[in-house]
């Protein structure tokens, strides 16, 4: 048994435990909540890793990536503050950290001078190019043991899943403001 299973051993036992003096304790539901938020640990950490030597950080990657997505390579930094799950102020200092390394360019938009228009260069894609494949790898193994229809089985929970959350979180927001 390794040192994860054993924290999630330990973790159930606690629960379990717990459960008995809370009887309606919604273990499962508890329980996943914990493994999610290890594996989203565990999983930003191994991306970092691979992402580090590049000098780039993760956010800094996904906008890269988002840009080379895109058949021009052209978005504004609104639009690529949704698609990464970036909020604006992290988006400018994202975007200075991009333009300094010339791995993107940031100009005025011809059509509305209000926005910006962020562009990847020819360095940047060249930097996608390389540092996409070495994540290959890593993927491969994390889902080996799960076949393809499971893959997307779980894909749609997951999806299920946060659109709950969202809903909740829709929910609860009257009560935050009073």
């Amino acid at each position: 048994m390794n040192n994860r299973d054993d924290q999630f051993d330990k973790l159930e036992e606690n629960l379990r435990a717990l459960s008995t003096r809370m009887p309606n304790l919604p273990l499962t539901e508890i329980m996943l909540c914990r493994v999610m938020q290890h594996l989203g640990r565990e999983m930003a950490a191994m991306f970092e890793q691979q992402i580090r030597p590049f000098g780039l950080a993760e956010a800094e990657f996904r906008v890269l990536t988002t840009l080379f997505s895109h058949p021009d390579g052209v978005a504004n930094p609104s639009e690529l503050c949704a698609r990464t799950s970036q909020s604006p102020a992290n988006m400018s200092r994202i975007s200075d950290a991009l333009v300094s390394r010339d791995l993107i360019t940031r100009v005025l938009s011809s059509h509305d001078r209000r926005r910006m228009v962020l562009r990847i260069t020819e360095q940047g894609e060249d930097m996608v190019r390389r540092l996409l494949p070495t994540m290959f790898g890593p993927l491969h193994q994390l889902f080996a043991d799960i076949p393809e229809p499971s893959q997307r089985l779980l894909l749609s929970k997951l999806k299920q899943l946060y659109a709950n959350f969202a809903q909740l979180q829709k929910s609860e927001l009257p009560e935050r403001d009073s």
